[in-house]
């Protein structure tokens, strides 16, 4: 009699709660799925739903196929994040009871008002509701039509004789925004897509538009569609959908200026922790623009760092004297602005020159410039560099808002895989497998930990079966004094050239560090890491916290003897709960 049809693409974490809601009431389940690799095939499965894997075109087209796997002559399509209430469950039962004893209905379709909840609360204003939307329907009497020819966004069920269009009163529940960072992600998504689409139908955006397009949706929402009346929350709905309109409308003006970028540098020449901190820089930028070719400007010395991200193309580094490495570049993204070659890609005429505007070189320097402060908010420092790729129309920060979301921007594969690693340090197989690296140096970027709790935590990971290996340069073995050749850890001290470090650090059990680049590597290739930090400015964990996985400990406190007076029972406690 009923077919619920879903399309899905990693929904786990929405899925149970739609299809429990439609549980008694659905004859069959059918899920459409575009290649999830979060559990929802096994959310699927527990409830009983069958599932079709198709890669996604449109949600018109997704959709329309979706519709063609029912069996049964009546169809409900639901979205993954939206569920049945109460009112509408008992709505459509009573319907399906009707629909069973009648030969013919005298309507084909039906309509569903649907109520949004926004971080936890039922938003009825703003034009957010009763935002009805058809999603019951006899097969054969309509299907599912984008906006415009090609379109992307906005698809609508279209009935074939509007007519014989009924409405329902139950809602129907869209549990859209649990936290304001999936606001931020669907902003970004649908500005983009929504860009792409005003260019298929050859709209056109100029200097101010953006501006206008961004005042009128806000008043729009927030005053015509009585927004005010949901309070503070209608008043951050229209806010955020203006900055969508606003971003919209730029990325349709930004269009025709892209095709003239086609090689975009990156300039991070500090320290190799800064690096790995900016890499997924290049992982949006090749997001939203995957045809062009990044350029990765560093110091030599971080160079088998950004070669082992998969998003640069070419790595040109800089030794302080070769200022030509910006030559050529169609645009490019100062992370760290360096003087030199600020004035440098001026003088190369680079057309488009992105930096913050808060420093003297970069204000008179830079065409395109950012204002956000490094200095007075702890904001992530690779939050920092996603905000700089604003300046080049690329909404990176709203995109991928959260740490969770970085990681995968960066794509990282070590320069030796593990057999060639291994051979690098001539450990054995059995020493290999059980390998934890502690790196006690720091070179002053950030406040370490004193050698005595260095110690005593290799003692204790050593008496757990652990293997312990300090890694570090020949400048800090004096610091360690005679604890490598007196103890059982393996000395690797400046016995590692990069590639050799970067591939004991991609292969090891656990990394243990400051705030420094092996602990950022370690992280960035998917080592579980503990992270030592001092919690304040500049050291904070907020601004400088490891990508990956693992445990970040910080204290303001320095203990008698020196550096960072954490425990060594909670960084144990920290890294046995990694090893376990």
């Amino acid at each position: 009699m009923l077919s619920v049809v879903i399309i899905a693409k990693n929904e786990a974490h929405n899925l149970p709660r739609c299809l429990q809601s439609v549980k008694g009431l659905a004859d069959e389940v059918v899920v459409v799925d575009s290649g999830s690799t979060d559990g929802t095939l096994d959310v699927c499965a527990q409830h009983g739903a069958t599932v079709h894997q198709r890669d996604f075109t449109t949600y018109a087209d997704q959709k329309n196929w979706a519709a063609d796997q029912a069996a049964h002559p009546y169809v409900l399509s639901l979205d993954a994040d939206e569920s049945l209430s109460d009112d509408l469950f008992e709505e459509l039962a009573a319907w399906k009871t009707i629909a069973a004893s009648s030969d013919e209905l005298p309507f084909d379709a039906w309509s569903l008002p649907r109520l949004t909840s926004y971080l936890g609360t039922w938003v009825r204003h703003g034009g957010w509701y009763p935002d009805r939307k058809i999603r019951l329907w006899r097969q054969g009497t309509g299907d599912w039509q984008p906006a415009h020819e090609g379109g992307m966004l906005h698809e609508a069920w279209v009935p074939r004789v509007p007519s014989r269009v009924a409405q329902l009163k139950g809602d129907l529940h869209h549990h859209s925004y649990h936290r304001f960072s999936d606001h931020l992600r669907q902003l970004a998504k649908f500005s983009s897509l929504g860009a792409a689409d005003a260019i298929l139908q050859g709209r056109s955006s100029h200097l101010l538009t953006p501006w206008f397009r961004m005042v009128f949706q806000w008043f729009k929402q927030a005053v015509v569609q009585s927004g005010w009346r949901d309070g503070v929350t209608g008043f951050r709905i229209a806010r955020w959908s203006a900055v969508s309109a606003h971003w919209k409308w730029r990325q349709v003006r930004a269009t025709q200026a892209w095709d003239a970028r086609q090689t975009v540098g990156i300039v991070r020449t500090d320290a190799l922790g800064d690096n790995v901190l900016s890499l997924p820089m290049a992982g949006a930028l090749k997001a939203h623009h995957p045809e062009v070719k990044v350029v990765w400007i560093c110091k030599p010395y971080a160079a088998d760092v950004a070669r082992a991200c998969g998003h640069v193309d070419e790595i040109r580094t800089w030794d302080g004297t070769d200022h030509k490495v910006v030559e050529g570049l169609d645009a490019v993204v100062f992370a760290f602005p360096e003087p030199a070659l600020v004035r440098a890609a001026a003088k190369a005429g680079v057309p488009v020159r992105v930096a913050t505007g808060r420093r003297w070189v970069t204000a008179w320097h830079a065409t395109r410039r950012v204002w956000s402060s490094r200095k007075r908010t702890p904001a992530h420092e690779t939050l920092q560099g996603l905000r700089l790729l604003h300046g080049m129309d690329v909404p990176a920060a709203l995109r991928f808002p959260e740490a969770s979301d970085w990681h995968g921007l960066l794509q990282m594969t070590p320069p030796l895989d593990a057999s060639v690693a291994q051979a690098a340090t001539g450990l054995s197989d059995d020493i290999w497998s059980r390998l934890v690296v502690l790196h006690p140096g720091n070179h002053g970027s950030a406040n370490g930990w004193s050698v005595d709790r260095i110690q005593a935590l290799g003692h204790r990971l050593t008496q757990a079966g652990w293997v312990v290996a300090v890694t570090g340069t020949e400048a800090e073995r004096k610091a360690l004094g005679s604890w490598l050749s007196e103890s059982d850890v393996v000395d690797l001290v400046g016995k590692l050239d990069m590639p050799g470090l970067l591939g004991v650090l991609a292969h090891a059990k656990l990394c243990v560090a400051s705030s420094t680049g092996p602990l950022h590597l370690a992280s960035a290739f998917g080592t579980p890491v503990v992270g030592l930090y001092q919690a304040q400015a500049p050291f904070w964990p907020a601004r400088w916290g490891p990508l990956g996985r693992g445990a970040v400990l910080e204290t303001r406190q320095e203990a008698p003897e020196g550096g960072l007076d954490i425990s060594v029972q909670d960084v144990a406690d920290a890294a046995f709960g990694l090893l376990a």
